[in-house]
């Protein structure tokens, strides 16, 4: 077994003896917990993880004795199998919407509701620390232990997220991973999907399931529990989010004020803490690492469109499963006795945010600009990185320079942390979408995020600004079975008549932010740019060459400025020995082209429309 995996075990069954103690220390110093209490994974001295059926099992027990928690489930994966929820809420209140009240002593229903915690755990299956420090958790709370937590929020905990994955074990799915070291669940899907990168394209069922569990609850804060490799270094979690201008500012402004005493108590609890490390140059780490993560693609970039803090959580792969397991607890438990320090200070947060979107959408308001595009900034700040001794030497693999680590030698070194965005394209913000009918993957979007939306219901005439895209470039290969493509935009006014059945997706909503990632066509995760309406780049009527032939030459008859043009683009030599390329320039020019080619079915509509609209169902 690998780096120590077993260095802390728990007591083993061996060596109790015949009259096994009725609690056990699965953890040294803490305090000990009845041995029918200890989770799978402590009780098997970290060796392992519980398969899917072991967690539902012992969620069930927790569930017996501990009145305040709810397992549920909220949809299905690809194989069938139900995904777990469990919320814990001291009121009891088990529902989005709060339920009667049923005992005079329960708090008013004017009283503030309580910030709900979204902690999701197993995106990537095989990285499952998430889950068993979540089971230690629910234990302890329900032993009656930090009982404070029930009073800071109301925790929403997905045990297992990519439920599939999870169950398709081997201790080989890692190899940069110690424990745990009986075995773990897999990165992807069934299907092969990287849930990681499904949180605005929705094309599995999980994200499809988790977006409509984020619709109904609204979750005031969401952490997202992962497992890195790469980089060797003494840090045992390292930790991301996005900041301004990529988050809110009232959002920012909450993470800024609260985040740094979470991580102090994290390191004052034994585990070193810094920032997730992403090396700029893998062979020389002088030149400085980046922690930002911020594409609509990831929990980091998608949260912030809904106003929401999105706190990743990587403990390092390379330490043995114990101690991540136990930093990834500590870490959650600072966090939410933090937001209990002053609940409703993060509820304003993203109460704030909301409004200031609503606001900026109305009719009305003053012209501003929305960001489309966000890169990672090139500004830094000087930060010691613990890294273990390094050497760089010639790989016999690729023959090229590979740095390697000495395990345990820790050599400081300060270099330059990046973590911040930039706005590298933002445009006019538009009061809203018209969404022609006739693109059910554009609906299926706009509903699997829950964004307001109303039917148009009778035709009218509008100013809108149309999008033509041209010189589309598809990806080589695929990538989450899909072909991604880049296009050239032009936008220009335009008069144009709107049928009935189209989509007016308004700006004045909280999560508009969402529809704008999904609808620009140069957004990174749009539709357009995950190759989802390729089908608009395509011809699909034709004119026999013979007739294009006689329509030539009457137009070069008839008009001196076409036969100068055609001149003009024969003198390009690549174009004169095209006869595709000769053949679409002819075609372009006639009233039988297909006008819809290229123009993206969403206009933006910069005035507040006039038109007849009811409810979307």
């Amino acid at each position: 077994m690998r780096g120590g995996a077993l260095a802390v075990a728990v007591v083993a069954v061996a060596a109790l003896g015949s009259r096994p103690p009725a609690a056990v220390a699965a953890v040294p110093g803490e305090e000990p917990v009845p041995r029918e209490w200890l989770t799978p994974a402590e009780a098997d001295g970290f060796r392992s993880t519980p398969s899917y059926d072991e967690t539902i099992a012992f969620l069930k027990r927790l569930q017996t004795r501990f009145p305040e928690m709810s397992l549920r489930f909220y949809g299905s994966s690809g194989e069938g199998r139900p995904l777990p929820l469990v919320i814990v809420s001291k009121e009891k209140e088990f529902s989005p919407e709060r339920e009667p009240e049923r005992d005079a002593d329960r708090r008013e229903e004017s009283a503030p509701r309580k910030p709900v915690i979204l902690v999701q755990n197993g995106i990537h299956a095989g990285e499952i620390d998430g889950k068993d420090a979540c089971l230690m958790i629910l234990r302890d709370l329900a032993l009656g232990r930090r009982r404070e937590l029930l009073d800071a929020a109301t925790l929403l905990i997905l045990p297992i997220y990519n439920v599939d994955g999870h169950e398709r074990v081997s201790p080989y799915n890692r190899p940069n991973q110690d424990g745990p070291v009986a075995g773990m669940g897999f990165r992807t899907t069934t299907a092969g999907l990287d849930l990681n990168r499904d949180y605005l394209k929705l094309a599995s069922l999980e994200a499809r399931s988790l977006a409509a569990l984020v619709n109904a609850w609204r979750p005031d804060l969401h952490v997202d529990d992962h497992v890195t490799d790469g980089v060797d270094h003494d840090w045992v979690l390292t930790y991301s989010w996005a900041e301004a201008p990529q988050a809110p500012a009232p959002v920012d402004r909450w993470l800024k004020a609260h985040m740094p005493a979470v991580l102090a108590a994290t390191a004052a609890a034994g585990h070193r803490n810094g920032p997730y490390v992403d090396l700029k140059d893998r062979n020389d780490p002088g030149k400085g690492f980046s922690s930002w993560v911020g594409q609509p693609r990831y929990s980091t970039g998608y949260f912030p469109l809904r106003n929401r803090p999105s706190i990743l959580v990587e403990t390092h792969s390379y330490k043995p499963y114990r101690a991540r397991v136990l930093a990834n607890r500590d870490f959650l438990v600072a966090l939410i006795r933090e937001v209990g320090r002053d609940p409703q200070a993060l509820a304003r947060a993203v109460r704030e945010a909301e409004e200031e979107t609503v606001a900026r959408g109305r009719a009305g308001a003053p012209p501003s600009q929305v960001a489309v595009v966000y890169e990672e900034s090139d500004a830094s700040e000087p930060l010691r990185l613990p890294l273990y001794a390094t050497r760089l030497e010639t790989s016999v693999i690729t023959g090229q320079p590979l740095l390697t680590y000495e395990r345990g030698k820790v050599r400081e070194i300060e270099v330059p942390w990046y973590h911040l965005a930039k706005a590298t394209l933002s445009l006019p913000r538009p009061r809203g979408y018209l969404v022609l009918p006739g693109w059910p993957q554009i609906e299926e979007r706009l509903r699997g995020h829950g964004l307001t939306v109303r039917r148009v219901t009778a035709p009218a005439e509008l100013d809108v600004e149309t999008q033509r895209l041209s010189a589309p470039e598809p990806a080589k290969t695929s990538y989450q079975g899909l072909t991604q493509v880049t296009a050239k935009v032009s936008r220009r006014s335009e008069r144009r008549r709107i049928p009935a059945g189209a989509l007016w997706v308004p700006a004045d909503q909280p999560d508009f932010e969402v529809a704008v990632q999904l609808l620009e066509p140069e957004a990174p995760d749009s539709l357009l740019s995950w190759g989802l309406l390729s089908t608009l780049f395509e011809q699909k009527e034709f004119m026999a060459p013979q007739v294009l032939e006689g329509i030539a030459a009457r137009m070069m008859l008839a008009d001196p400025k076409v036969a100068a043009e055609w001149k003009a683009a024969l003198a390009d030599e690549a174009f004169a020995k095209d006869p595709r390329a000769r053949y679409a320039w002819w075609f372009r020019r006639t009233p039988y082209v297909d006008e819809t080619i290229g123009v993206l079915p969403v206009f933006r509509v910069m005035t507040a429309p006039d038109l007849v609209t009811q409810p979307w169902r």
